[in-house]
Protein backbone atom coordinates (compact mmCIF):
# COMPACT_ATOMS: atom_id res chain seq x y z
CA UNK A 1 0.00 0.00 0.00
CA UNK A 2 2.96 2.33 0.58
CA UNK A 3 4.23 2.00 -2.78
CA UNK A 4 0.92 3.08 -3.92
CA UNK A 5 0.83 5.98 -1.80
CA UNK A 6 4.23 7.06 -2.75
CA UNK A 7 3.47 6.97 -6.23
CA UNK A 8 0.24 9.20 -5.68
CA UNK A 9 1.64 11.89 -3.81
CA UNK A 10 5.07 11.81 -6.11
CA UNK A 11 3.98 11.85 -9.30
CA UNK A 12 1.15 13.22 -9.61
CA UNK A 13 -0.45 11.25 -12.22
CA UNK A 14 -4.01 12.98 -11.47
CA UNK A 15 -2.95 16.11 -12.91
CA UNK A 16 -3.35 14.55 -16.26
CA UNK A 17 -6.95 13.89 -16.35
CA UNK A 18 -8.04 16.66 -18.40
CA UNK A 19 -5.71 15.29 -21.07
CA UNK A 20 -8.38 11.81 -20.76
CA UNK A 21 -11.68 14.07 -21.11
CA UNK A 22 -12.05 17.97 -21.70
CA UNK A 23 -12.87 19.38 -18.60
CA UNK A 24 -12.39 16.33 -16.48
CA UNK A 25 -10.26 17.50 -13.21
CA UNK A 26 -9.72 16.16 -10.18
CA UNK A 27 -12.09 14.69 -7.41
CA UNK A 28 -12.03 12.88 -4.51
CA UNK A 29 -10.84 9.66 -4.29
CA UNK A 30 -9.88 6.66 -1.94
CA UNK A 31 -7.91 3.30 -2.18
CA UNK A 32 -8.21 0.57 0.78
CA UNK A 33 -7.34 -2.70 1.67
CA UNK A 34 -9.60 -4.97 4.57
CA UNK A 35 -8.24 -2.65 7.62
CA UNK A 36 -7.25 0.94 6.51
CA UNK A 37 -8.47 3.73 3.90
CA UNK A 38 -6.41 5.82 2.32
CA UNK A 39 -8.60 9.38 1.57
CA UNK A 40 -7.44 11.98 -1.12
CA UNK A 41 -8.79 15.59 -2.76
CA UNK A 42 -11.45 15.60 0.37
CA UNK A 43 -12.14 18.00 2.88
CA UNK A 44 -11.44 15.54 5.94
CA UNK A 45 -7.73 15.86 4.45
CA UNK A 46 -7.79 19.59 5.60
CA UNK A 47 -4.11 20.22 4.40
CA UNK A 48 -2.77 17.31 4.27
CA UNK A 49 -1.80 15.07 0.94
CA UNK A 50 -4.21 12.45 2.29
CA UNK A 51 -5.96 11.11 5.33
CA UNK A 52 -6.07 7.63 7.01
CA UNK A 53 -9.46 6.23 8.15
CA UNK A 54 -10.45 2.81 9.41
CA UNK A 55 -12.22 1.61 6.75
CA UNK A 56 -15.89 1.01 7.29
CA UNK A 57 -18.99 -0.74 5.19
CA UNK A 58 -19.01 2.42 3.27
CA UNK A 59 -15.90 1.17 1.19
CA UNK A 60 -16.85 -1.89 -0.62
CA UNK A 61 -15.89 -2.03 -3.89
CA UNK A 62 -14.57 -0.49 -7.16
CA UNK A 63 -17.42 2.32 -7.12
CA UNK A 64 -18.13 6.26 -6.47
CA UNK A 65 -20.01 6.77 -3.43
CA UNK A 66 -21.22 9.72 -1.32
CA UNK A 67 -18.77 10.39 1.68
CA UNK A 68 -19.75 12.77 4.04
CA UNK A 69 -22.27 14.15 1.73
CA UNK A 70 -18.87 14.42 -1.34
CA UNK A 71 -18.91 12.01 -3.90
CA UNK A 72 -14.94 10.29 -3.93
CA UNK A 73 -14.13 7.47 -6.58
CA UNK A 74 -13.23 4.14 -4.54
CA UNK A 75 -11.04 0.92 -5.47
CA UNK A 76 -10.07 -2.18 -3.19
CA UNK A 77 -6.45 -2.36 -3.57
CA UNK A 78 -7.02 -6.25 -3.09
CA UNK A 79 -8.55 -6.90 -5.90
CA UNK A 80 -5.38 -5.70 -8.22
CA UNK A 81 -1.49 -6.37 -8.54
CA UNK A 82 0.01 -3.18 -10.18
CA UNK A 83 -0.34 0.60 -9.67
CA UNK A 84 -1.70 0.90 -13.13
CA UNK A 85 -4.22 -1.34 -12.62
CA UNK A 86 -5.28 0.65 -9.67
CA UNK A 87 -4.67 4.05 -10.92
CA UNK A 88 -6.72 3.25 -14.07
CA UNK A 89 -9.69 1.77 -11.81
CA UNK A 90 -9.36 5.28 -9.82
CA UNK A 91 -9.44 7.57 -12.87
CA UNK A 92 -12.65 5.27 -14.52
CA UNK A 93 -14.72 5.64 -10.92
CA UNK A 94 -13.28 9.90 -10.62
CA UNK A 95 -14.93 9.87 -14.04
CA UNK A 96 -18.30 8.55 -12.86
CA UNK A 97 -18.08 11.05 -9.99
CA UNK A 98 -17.55 13.93 -13.43
CA UNK A 99 -20.60 12.74 -14.75
CA UNK A 100 -22.03 12.66 -11.31
CA UNK A 101 -21.01 16.74 -10.80
CA UNK A 102 -22.09 16.68 -14.26
CA UNK A 103 -25.80 16.04 -13.14
CA UNK A 104 -25.56 13.09 -16.07
CA UNK A 105 -28.90 12.10 -16.66
CA UNK A 106 -28.37 9.14 -18.91
CA UNK A 107 -29.22 6.30 -17.38
CA UNK A 108 -30.38 3.02 -18.14
CA UNK A 109 -33.08 0.93 -16.29
CA UNK A 110 -31.14 -1.94 -14.55
CA UNK A 111 -33.85 -3.82 -13.92
CA UNK A 112 -34.04 -4.88 -17.95
CA UNK A 113 -30.19 -6.34 -18.05
CA UNK A 114 -31.48 -8.99 -15.45
CA UNK A 115 -34.45 -9.57 -17.18
CA UNK A 116 -32.21 -9.65 -20.57
CA UNK A 117 -33.83 -11.96 -22.93
CA UNK A 118 -31.86 -15.49 -23.61
CA UNK A 119 -32.90 -14.64 -27.50
CA UNK A 120 -31.51 -16.67 -30.15
CA UNK A 121 -31.72 -13.75 -33.02
CA UNK A 122 -30.55 -10.63 -30.82
CA UNK A 123 -27.43 -13.03 -30.02
CA UNK A 124 -27.25 -13.75 -33.28
CA UNK A 125 -27.00 -10.33 -34.74
CA UNK A 126 -24.96 -9.01 -31.50
CA UNK A 127 -22.18 -11.25 -31.92
CA UNK A 128 -21.98 -10.48 -36.01
CA UNK A 129 -22.62 -6.13 -34.84
CA UNK A 130 -19.66 -6.89 -32.35
CA UNK A 131 -17.53 -7.88 -34.74
CA UNK A 132 -18.18 -5.01 -37.21
CA UNK A 133 -17.31 -2.53 -34.85
CA UNK A 134 -13.99 -4.20 -34.21
CA UNK A 135 -13.40 -4.87 -37.87
CA UNK A 136 -14.19 -0.80 -38.16
CA UNK A 137 -11.84 0.01 -35.36
CA UNK A 138 -9.12 -1.75 -37.05
CA UNK A 139 -9.59 -0.68 -40.82
CA UNK A 140 -6.73 1.93 -41.99
CA UNK A 141 -8.48 2.12 -45.45
CA UNK A 142 -10.86 5.12 -44.99
CA UNK A 143 -13.17 3.44 -47.58
CA UNK A 144 -13.07 -0.32 -45.79
CA UNK A 145 -13.44 1.79 -42.74
CA UNK A 146 -16.83 3.52 -44.04
CA UNK A 147 -18.01 0.09 -44.35
CA UNK A 148 -17.32 -1.41 -41.94
CA UNK A 149 -19.25 1.29 -40.07
CA UNK A 150 -21.70 0.97 -41.96
CA UNK A 151 -22.18 -2.55 -41.30
CA UNK A 152 -21.92 -1.72 -37.39
CA UNK A 153 -24.27 0.50 -37.90
CA UNK A 154 -27.27 -1.75 -39.51
CA UNK A 155 -26.73 -4.50 -37.68
CA UNK A 156 -27.60 -2.11 -34.36
CA UNK A 157 -30.41 -0.91 -36.16
CA UNK A 158 -31.50 -4.09 -36.92
CA UNK A 159 -32.16 -5.49 -33.39
CA UNK A 160 -33.19 -1.87 -32.65
CA UNK A 161 -36.23 -2.49 -34.90
CA UNK A 162 -36.57 -6.26 -33.19
CA UNK A 163 -35.06 -5.39 -29.78
CA UNK A 164 -35.67 -1.76 -28.99
CA UNK A 165 -36.43 -1.81 -25.12
CA UNK A 166 -33.60 -4.01 -24.42
CA UNK A 167 -30.95 -2.25 -27.05
CA UNK A 168 -31.83 0.97 -25.63
CA UNK A 169 -31.06 -0.53 -22.63
CA UNK A 170 -27.43 -1.31 -24.12
CA UNK A 171 -27.15 1.91 -25.68
CA UNK A 172 -27.19 3.70 -22.42
CA UNK A 173 -24.96 1.26 -20.24
CA UNK A 174 -22.46 2.54 -23.43
CA UNK A 175 -23.43 6.35 -22.35
CA UNK A 176 -22.39 5.79 -18.72
CA UNK A 177 -19.48 2.83 -18.86
CA UNK A 178 -17.99 2.91 -22.62
CA UNK A 179 -16.32 7.08 -21.97
CA UNK A 180 -15.52 5.36 -18.08
CA UNK A 181 -13.61 3.08 -19.61
CA UNK A 182 -12.04 5.09 -22.97
CA UNK A 183 -10.18 7.24 -19.74
CA UNK A 184 -9.54 4.09 -17.67
CA UNK A 185 -7.77 3.01 -21.48
CA UNK A 186 -6.05 6.47 -21.54
CA UNK A 187 -4.89 6.54 -17.90
CA UNK A 188 -3.55 3.32 -18.37
CA UNK A 189 -1.70 4.07 -21.41
CA UNK A 190 -0.03 6.82 -19.82
CA UNK A 191 1.30 5.46 -16.43
CA UNK A 192 2.25 1.68 -18.09
CA UNK A 193 6.24 1.05 -19.94
CA UNK A 194 4.64 -1.17 -22.14
CA UNK A 195 2.32 0.56 -24.09
CA UNK A 196 1.47 -1.42 -27.51
CA UNK A 197 -0.45 -4.25 -26.89
CA UNK A 198 -2.71 -2.38 -24.15
CA UNK A 199 -5.65 -2.35 -25.94
CA UNK A 200 -5.57 -6.27 -27.05
CA UNK A 201 -7.24 -7.20 -23.57
CA UNK A 202 -10.16 -4.52 -24.64
CA UNK A 203 -10.21 -6.40 -27.79
CA UNK A 204 -10.68 -9.97 -26.18
CA UNK A 205 -13.23 -8.80 -24.09
CA UNK A 206 -15.10 -7.58 -27.01
CA UNK A 207 -14.83 -10.35 -29.23
CA UNK A 208 -15.54 -12.84 -26.56
CA UNK A 209 -18.72 -14.33 -27.75
CA UNK A 210 -19.44 -15.94 -24.64
CA UNK A 211 -18.88 -13.70 -22.19
CA UNK A 212 -20.72 -11.22 -23.98
CA UNK A 213 -23.43 -12.57 -24.47
CA UNK A 214 -24.01 -14.29 -20.78
CA UNK A 215 -22.37 -10.51 -18.98
CA UNK A 216 -24.50 -7.98 -21.02
CA UNK A 217 -24.37 -5.27 -18.98
CA UNK A 218 -20.24 -5.43 -18.49
CA UNK A 219 -19.40 -6.31 -22.14
CA UNK A 220 -21.47 -2.52 -22.99
CA UNK A 221 -18.44 -1.20 -21.58
CA UNK A 222 -16.21 -2.32 -24.38
CA UNK A 223 -18.40 -1.52 -27.18
CA UNK A 224 -18.72 1.74 -25.76
CA UNK A 225 -14.56 2.37 -25.39
CA UNK A 226 -14.37 1.06 -29.29
CA UNK A 227 -17.20 3.64 -30.11
CA UNK A 228 -15.27 6.02 -28.38
CA UNK A 229 -12.25 5.63 -30.34
CA UNK A 230 -13.84 5.69 -33.34
CA UNK A 231 -15.54 9.20 -32.41
CA UNK A 232 -11.72 10.40 -31.95
CA UNK A 233 -11.30 9.60 -35.36
CA UNK A 234 -14.49 11.54 -36.92
CA UNK A 235 -13.77 14.66 -34.53
CA UNK A 236 -11.50 16.04 -32.71
CA UNK A 237 -13.49 18.02 -30.06
CA UNK A 238 -16.16 15.52 -29.89
CA UNK A 239 -16.20 15.00 -26.17
CA UNK A 240 -17.29 18.41 -24.42
CA UNK A 241 -20.52 18.13 -27.10
CA UNK A 242 -21.15 14.49 -25.67
CA UNK A 243 -20.91 15.44 -22.10
CA UNK A 244 -23.75 18.89 -22.83
CA UNK A 245 -25.37 16.37 -25.30
CA UNK A 246 -29.06 14.24 -24.09
CA UNK A 247 -28.12 11.74 -26.90
CA UNK A 248 -27.19 8.47 -26.13
CA UNK A 249 -23.03 7.31 -27.15
CA UNK A 250 -24.66 5.31 -29.89
CA UNK A 251 -26.88 7.89 -31.60
CA UNK A 252 -24.60 10.40 -30.92
CA UNK A 253 -22.06 8.55 -32.90
CA UNK A 254 -24.71 8.12 -36.09
CA UNK A 255 -25.33 12.09 -35.28
CA UNK A 256 -21.28 12.70 -35.70
CA UNK A 257 -20.80 10.18 -38.64
CA UNK A 258 -22.43 11.91 -41.57
CA UNK A 259 -21.57 9.22 -43.87
CA UNK A 260 -23.81 6.70 -42.59
CA UNK A 261 -25.81 4.20 -45.99
CA UNK A 262 -27.62 1.12 -44.60
CA UNK A 263 -26.45 -2.34 -46.03
CA UNK A 264 -27.74 -5.60 -46.86
CA UNK A 265 -27.09 -7.65 -43.68
CA UNK A 266 -24.94 -10.62 -44.17
CA UNK A 267 -26.01 -13.00 -41.99
CA UNK A 268 -23.30 -15.71 -41.75
CA UNK A 269 -24.20 -19.32 -40.42
CA UNK A 270 -23.32 -18.87 -36.74
CA UNK A 271 -26.14 -21.11 -35.50
CA UNK A 272 -24.46 -23.81 -33.56
CA UNK A 273 -21.99 -21.25 -31.68
CA UNK A 274 -25.41 -19.49 -30.75
CA UNK A 275 -27.20 -22.42 -29.69
CA UNK A 276 -24.19 -23.33 -27.63
CA UNK A 277 -24.39 -19.53 -25.95
CA UNK A 278 -27.83 -19.83 -25.24
CA UNK A 279 -27.71 -23.46 -23.30
CA UNK A 280 -24.53 -21.83 -21.56
CA UNK A 281 -26.65 -18.52 -20.36
CA UNK A 282 -29.22 -21.09 -18.77
CA UNK A 283 -26.92 -22.75 -17.31
CA UNK A 284 -24.88 -20.76 -15.47
CA UNK A 285 -28.27 -19.19 -14.20
CA UNK A 286 -29.42 -22.36 -12.61
CA UNK A 287 -25.67 -22.73 -11.64
CA UNK A 288 -25.75 -19.95 -9.87
CA UNK A 289 -29.24 -20.95 -7.66
CA UNK A 290 -28.05 -24.52 -7.34
CA UNK A 291 -24.69 -23.30 -5.33
CA UNK A 292 -26.62 -20.67 -3.28
CA UNK A 293 -29.14 -23.19 -1.81
CA UNK A 294 -26.42 -25.58 -1.37
CA UNK A 295 -24.98 -22.83 1.14
CA UNK A 296 -23.98 -24.52 4.44
CA UNK A 297 -25.70 -22.60 7.55
CA UNK A 298 -29.18 -21.56 9.16
CA UNK A 299 -31.44 -20.38 5.76
CA UNK A 300 -33.68 -17.85 6.82
CA UNK A 301 -36.62 -16.82 5.21
CA UNK A 302 -38.17 -13.41 5.85
CA UNK A 303 -41.79 -12.58 4.14
CA UNK A 304 -43.60 -9.41 4.07
CA UNK A 305 -43.69 -6.10 2.48
CA UNK A 306 -39.93 -5.68 1.70
CA UNK A 307 -38.32 -3.36 -0.53
CA UNK A 308 -34.58 -3.09 -2.29
CA UNK A 309 -33.25 0.12 -2.08
CA UNK A 310 -30.11 -1.14 -2.97
CA UNK A 311 -28.33 -3.47 -5.40
CA UNK A 312 -25.22 -3.96 -7.14
CA UNK A 313 -26.16 -4.45 -10.65
CA UNK A 314 -23.55 -6.16 -11.85
CA UNK A 315 -24.20 -9.26 -9.42
CA UNK A 316 -27.97 -10.54 -10.00
CA UNK A 317 -28.84 -13.22 -11.78
CA UNK A 318 -32.70 -13.37 -12.65
CA UNK A 319 -34.47 -16.11 -13.44
CA UNK A 320 -38.21 -16.24 -14.00
CA UNK A 321 -39.99 -13.89 -10.84
CA UNK A 322 -36.53 -14.85 -8.24
CA UNK A 323 -33.69 -13.16 -8.44
CA UNK A 324 -30.14 -13.67 -6.51
CA UNK A 325 -28.06 -11.06 -4.83
CA UNK A 326 -24.48 -12.58 -5.52
CA UNK A 327 -22.57 -9.79 -3.00
CA UNK A 328 -25.09 -7.24 -1.35
CA UNK A 329 -28.69 -5.65 -1.10
CA UNK A 330 -30.14 -3.25 0.92
CA UNK A 331 -33.80 -4.03 1.70
CA UNK A 332 -36.69 -1.82 3.36
CA UNK A 333 -38.82 -3.51 6.03
CA UNK A 334 -41.17 -1.21 7.82
CA UNK A 335 -39.19 2.17 7.00
CA UNK A 336 -36.53 0.34 8.15
CA UNK A 337 -33.29 -0.48 6.44
CA UNK A 338 -30.93 -3.39 6.68
CA UNK A 339 -27.62 -3.66 4.34
CA UNK A 340 -27.10 -7.56 3.76
CA UNK A 341 -23.38 -8.11 2.32
CA UNK A 342 -23.85 -11.74 1.73
CA UNK A 343 -26.03 -13.81 -0.93
CA UNK A 344 -29.80 -13.35 -0.87
CA UNK A 345 -32.56 -14.66 -2.70
CA UNK A 346 -35.26 -12.50 -3.85
CA UNK A 347 -39.08 -13.51 -5.21
CA UNK A 348 -41.10 -11.07 -6.30
CA UNK A 349 -44.84 -10.86 -8.50
CA UNK A 350 -44.56 -7.64 -10.61
CA UNK A 351 -41.69 -5.00 -9.80
CA UNK A 352 -38.34 -6.36 -8.81
CA UNK A 353 -37.99 -4.18 -6.45
CA UNK A 354 -41.09 -4.82 -4.53
CA UNK A 355 -40.13 -8.27 -2.93
CA UNK A 356 -42.63 -10.87 -1.21
CA UNK A 357 -39.66 -13.08 0.63
CA UNK A 358 -35.88 -12.96 0.96
CA UNK A 359 -33.67 -15.91 2.07
CA UNK A 360 -29.90 -16.04 3.36
CA UNK A 361 -27.77 -18.11 5.14
CA UNK A 362 -27.01 -17.50 8.95
CA UNK A 363 -23.90 -18.47 10.97
CA UNK A 364 -26.10 -18.29 14.00
CA UNK A 365 -29.76 -18.33 14.14
CA UNK A 366 -31.46 -14.86 15.46
CA UNK A 367 -31.87 -14.11 18.76
CA UNK A 368 -35.56 -13.92 19.39
CA UNK A 369 -36.83 -11.29 22.29
CA UNK A 370 -40.88 -11.10 22.27
CA UNK A 371 -41.39 -10.35 18.56
CA UNK A 372 -38.21 -8.96 18.01
CA UNK A 373 -35.58 -10.56 15.58
CA UNK A 374 -31.60 -9.30 16.03
CA UNK A 375 -29.74 -10.89 13.37
CA UNK A 376 -25.93 -10.45 14.02
CA UNK A 377 -24.43 -7.95 11.42
CA UNK A 378 -28.07 -7.22 10.14
CA UNK A 379 -29.72 -5.42 12.45
CA UNK A 380 -33.53 -5.78 14.69
CA UNK A 381 -37.02 -5.86 13.47
CA UNK A 382 -39.77 -7.05 14.51
CA UNK A 383 -41.99 -10.23 13.06
CA UNK A 384 -43.75 -13.28 13.45
CA UNK A 385 -42.04 -16.80 13.60
CA UNK A 386 -44.67 -19.01 10.80
CA UNK A 387 -41.81 -22.37 11.28
CA UNK A 388 -38.67 -23.21 12.92
CA UNK A 389 -36.49 -26.12 12.95
CA UNK A 390 -32.56 -26.88 13.44
CA UNK A 391 -31.74 -26.00 10.10
CA UNK A 392 -34.19 -23.23 8.94
CA UNK A 393 -36.42 -19.92 10.30
CA UNK A 394 -39.47 -18.29 8.64
CA UNK A 395 -40.40 -15.10 9.85
CA UNK A 396 -43.31 -13.38 8.37
CA UNK A 397 -42.91 -9.08 8.81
Amino acid sequence: MQNYLDRIINDSPFQHLEDYWDKFKPVAFAIFDDKNVFLFNHPKCKEEPYTKLVKTDEFLACTCILFEGIPTAIVDTSLYDSFEDIYSLLVHESFHVFQYLFEEGRFPNEILGFSYPIDFNNIQLRILERQKLFEAYKATDLIEKCLKINEFITFREKRMELFLEYVEYENLIETIEGPAFYVEYQALKDVSLSKENLINKYIEQLLDNNSSQTNIRSSCYNSGLFICLLLDEISDDWKLDFTKSNLDLYHFFREIYSDYNPIELIISDNSEEVFEIMNIAQKKKLRAFNHFNNTEGIKLTISGAIKIVGFDPMNVTQLDMTALHHNFVSISIINNEFFIDIPVFTTFENNFRDVQSVELFLNEPPINIGNQFIIKGIGEFEGTIISKNPTSIHIAV
